[in-house]
């Protein structure tokens, strides 16, 4: 309260007006998949243009591209980037931060590995050679500099489409904080295929580098067999209780077990001084401190917990070269590292979450049917713990109607009011071939029609009967006989009508409840619960008594009127539409003590008309 202490006129600003609650948007998309080019982590672009600046233009054999793209061109505006990658790292010139990020295109060939040399070729300038089995690309007085006058910037030159290399792509990652001459790559020669890299020589085959536990693309360990260890050693990483920069590493080899509790830090606990000390020290492995350099703190420069094998035999011991490949975890992420569907979680204003390239994966053989539902899971899990997202799910390719009836009823036998499923897949143009069609998993398309039917109709409209833009035509073409007995299970179908193009045919979640079945509804309560989460914050730690809750009865009628008046809610009058019930009955005195305010909403969504029945009869002829 203000104290008065002399006599005058004193003037008070009071707020006890409204306070509008505004609605949410309800179609921003979130792509996880495979790109040319680009940052890690997730992106927002509002256009092509932008995505084709940030993350290069169509690859193939990866279809986030053309996914977003069909986004874009069905209505969609804006949408985050999440780039799986099959990425590696040159470092640089010297420093341990990332100069350069390397990938391997994913058409024909690319299970070849590919051999990149880095050499200098005068002041700040160096030179790139690749090679993968017959053909060899060599790019000469190249630049880590964004303004170099000549353009020779690496980006520019190697990833040209005309003049550019057809074995890579590179995005330069060296950022802005050190010199032209610290960001230049570090020279040697790497070989990698589909994401695995190392300096040729350097790391022996039975080493490993273990990353940043918070950082994942910086390496801060590496474990090697002592001299004359020859067995497999199991390495263990393990946390120690309310410790922050100290951790357990556990060594393990047939019967021989070794523990230590080491630290980044330099001390007495100092992991190279413990481990590499001979007396004391490890009788199995040496370590490497690869962070010792790093501006990243001790505590976060702890590896992530786990473990890993080192292969028996001695440092100079070969190794044939392993094929690399993708697995669900690529595609389920972390959290903690920001990548995969786990990482959208840092993202507020995601409400569609698509992932093209898992039957990329699938197709390819590098994951199984398996796979592909333990990643589709991961989707529905992620969207409804976060409870203001849906996923749109692709159908496996090459299915007869039978076939996807039977893998959704028996084989994945999903159930959530949180995603969606299409099929059949769609032909689309093929950027990369001209000239040709492919055929493209659905999702980024219906995504974009999502986008549109919110714009022009309103996020209570189902987002069907609506032309897919691009599509000129299907993998299957079906007849309302099988789409009988698709619809009923939730898998919306993708149809073609004479004279009236392709279309949406199916509304539905993979819901068995009937409540949740159409998604128009699902898509309403999350945009309606969250732009009141959102809208009612200031409520926090405001005194708990009548007044407060003749407000927030206020607030909330007053967007739900809006709501109402856009033809979203059911009803004749707004009584019959909702109720916002927030008073003494529903706030007793033993839920004031708990410092709760409880407010009860009811409202009456809009169903589509799903089957449209007409009841014609004969009538008798008038006398």
């Amino acid at each position: 309260m203000p104290q008065y202490l002399s006599p005058g006129v004193y003037v008070e600003e009071v707020d006890r007006g409204s306070k509008p609650i505004e609605g949410v948007g309800t179609s921003v998309a979130a792509f996880v998949g495979f790109a040319e080019k680009g940052p890690l982590e997730a992106n927002l672009v509002t256009n092509w243009e932008q995505y084709r600046a940030t993350y290069g233009s169509f690859v193939e054999g990866a279809y986030l591209p053309t996914s977003v793209y069909g986004y874009f061109l069905n209505g969609g505006t804006r949408c985050y980037i999440m780039r799986i990658s099959p990425s590696v790292n040159i470092p640089q010139r010297s420093s341990i931060r990332a100069a350069l990020q390397v990938t391997p295109l994913l058409g024909p060939g690319s299970e070849e590995p590919v051999t990149l040399s880095v050499s200098e070729s005068g002041s700040n300038r160096y030179k790139l050679t690749l090679q993968r089995g017959s053909t060899t690309e060599t790019f000469e007085d190249l630049s880590s500099d964004k303004k170099d006058k000549a353009a020779r910037h690496v980006e520019s030159i190697v990833n040209d489409p005309d003049k550019g290399s057809k074995l890579i792509r590179i995005y330069d990652a060296s950022g802005s904080r050190d010199s032209i001459d610290v960001r230049s790559p570090k020279a040697g020669s790497y070989s990698f295929n589909q994401g695995d890299a190392k300096p040729a020589g350097e790391l022996p085959a039975a080493a490993v580098r273990l990353p940043a536990r918070t950082v994942a693309d910086l390496p801060v360990l590496e474990v090697r067999p002592a001299p004359g260890v020859s067995k497999a050693v199991t390495v263990e990483i393990a946390d120690l209780p309310d410790q922050d920069e100290l951790f357990k590493l556990i060594l393990k080899a047939e019967a021989d077990t070794e523990s230590f509790d080491v630290s980044f830090k330099k001390g007495p606990q100092y992991i190279e001084t413990v481990i590499n000390s001979g007396r004391t020290g490890s009788k199995l492995v040496r370590v490497k401190d690869l962070a010792a350099d790093s501006q990243v703190g001790v505590g976060e420069r702890r590896p992530p917990v786990g473990q890993s094998t080192l292969a028996g035999g001695a440092a100079e011991a070969k190794a044939e070269k392993t094929k690399v490949t993708f697995s669900s975890a690529d595609f389920t992420g972390d959290v903690v590292a920001r990548t995969g569907v786990s990482g959208l979680e840092a993202l507020d204003d995601v409400t569609i979450v698509a992932m093209p390239d898992l039957m990329g994966l699938y197709l390819r053989g590098q994951i199984d049917m398996k796979g592909v539902q333990v990643v589709q899971t991961a989707m529905m899990n992620h969207c409804e713990a976060m409870k203001n997202r849906v996923a749109i799910l692709d159908s496996p390719p090459d299915m007869t109607p039978q076939q996807i009836n039977n893998w959704r009823m028996k084989e994945a036998n999903y159930d959530s009011k949180y995603a969606a499923l299409y099929y059949p897949w769609i032909e689309i143009d093929n950027p990369v071939s001209k000239g040709k069609t492919m055929f493209s998993p659905p999702s980024g398309h219906m995504a974009g029609i999502w986008a549109r039917s919110d714009s022009e109709r309103g996020v209570h409209k189902a987002p069907a009967n609506e032309i897919v833009r691009g599509a000129i035509g299907l993998d299957r073409q079906i007849t309302m006989g099988e789409q009988d007995g698709l619809n009923p299970n939730g898998i919306n179908c993708i149809r073609a009508f004479p004279g009236r193009g392709i279309r949406v045919w199916g509304a539905r979640t993979l819901s068995s409840d009937p409540s949740w079945r159409y998604l128009n509804v699902r898509r309403l309560f999350n945009y309606v619960e969250a732009s009141i989460e959102r809208g009612t914050q200031w409520i926090v730690f405001e005194p708990n008594d009548e007044g407060l809750w003749s407000r927030i009865r206020r607030d909330i009628s007053a967007f739900l009127y809006l709501v109402y008046l856009n033809g979203a809610l059911f009803g004749a009058s707004t009584s019959d539409a909702f109720f916002v019930k927030c008073d003494g009955e529903t706030n007793p005195p033993a839920v004031i003590d708990a410092g709760m305010v409880i407010t009860e909403i009811g409202i009456a969504p809009v169903k589509p008309a799903e089957f449209v029945v007409f009841r014609i009869g004969q009538i008798s002829q008038a006398g």
